[in-house]
């Protein structure tokens, strides 16, 4: 058996991967000692996404080497989606060439999925000098993205000294969601300077996908610069976005 590995609470892994399903279509999972990860780009090349599962944050982790599996991400969401919370998720492969996903919760549930050949993107992360760092809940992310898809296809990011906005205009209607510390959605914000940059509404809306309303979200920004979306899994893992930003003529 090349792996067995056992996360528990099936719906929050399914989250995340439904999340990633929005903006791939497939994806090759990096099984190492150290735990799971993937990194991949979106076909229009406009987001990269980076997912980090530590061996710690999953109750058993067996491995005997190093493995990378494909997978087509639709048939993976859809697998995973019938788990429910309490139910205990196990990813296992075989000799044969499928991943063999277990939900156990009132019964035990055994999917095979054919495991595909996915090109794996020699991609590193780049250090990008952001200068603006915010913290905020999940909701208030959604909202606003919500919130401008009203309005615009993009939406302007802005932050100054003790102040983040976010705005959206269209030709006749606008949106401004103005926060300040005092604000329970902001939870922190670091500007280096006045930054303003901006981004697609409908990408923002599947990177938001996943996040529940009290999720904690970290956002990092430069002057029209991508933007780096970070959110935790279970504290020590993370799911990150790269989004290219939208450049004004």
């Amino acid at each position: 058996m090349p792996f067995e590995i056992v996360f528990d609470g099936a719906k929050e892994f399914a989250d995340l991967i439904d999340t990633a399903s929005n903006l791939i279509d497939e994806a090759a999972f990096k099984i190492a000692e150290e735990g799971i990860s993937m990194r991949a780009m979106d076909p229009s090349r406009v987001v990269l996404l980076d997912l980090n599962l530590p061996a710690s944050i999953f109750s058993k982790y067996d491995l005997d080497g190093e493995e990378t599996v494909g997978v087509n991400m639709d048939h993976f969401k859809k697998v995973l989606k019938r788990g429910k919370g309490k139910d205990i998720l196990v990813l296992r492969k075989g000799e044969e060439n499928f991943l063999e996903i277990t939900l156990e919760g009132t019964a035990k549930r055994t999917f095979r999925l054919p495991l595909i050949e996915v090109e794996e993107l020699e991609l590193d992360l780049p250090e990008l000098p952001f200068t603006v760092k915010a913290v905020i809940l999940g909701e208030v992310l959604k909202e606003a993205v919500k919130d401008a898809s009203l309005v615009s296809d993009s939406i302007k990011f802005i932050a100054k000294e003790n102040e983040f906005v976010m705005r959206a205009e269209g030709e006749t209607q606008e949106v401004e969601i103005k926060l300040t510390l005092e604000d329970e959605g902001l939870l922190d914000l670091n500007v280096e300077e006045e930054t303003k940059s901006a981004y697609g509404v409908s990408y923002l809306a599947d990177m938001a996908k996943g996040i529940g309303k009290a999720d904690e979200v970290v956002l990092r920004f430069g002057n029209e610069m991508p933007l780096q979306m970070d959110y935790p899994i279970r504290d020590e893992g993370r799911l990150t976005f790269l989004l290219a930003p939208r450049v004004e003529e």
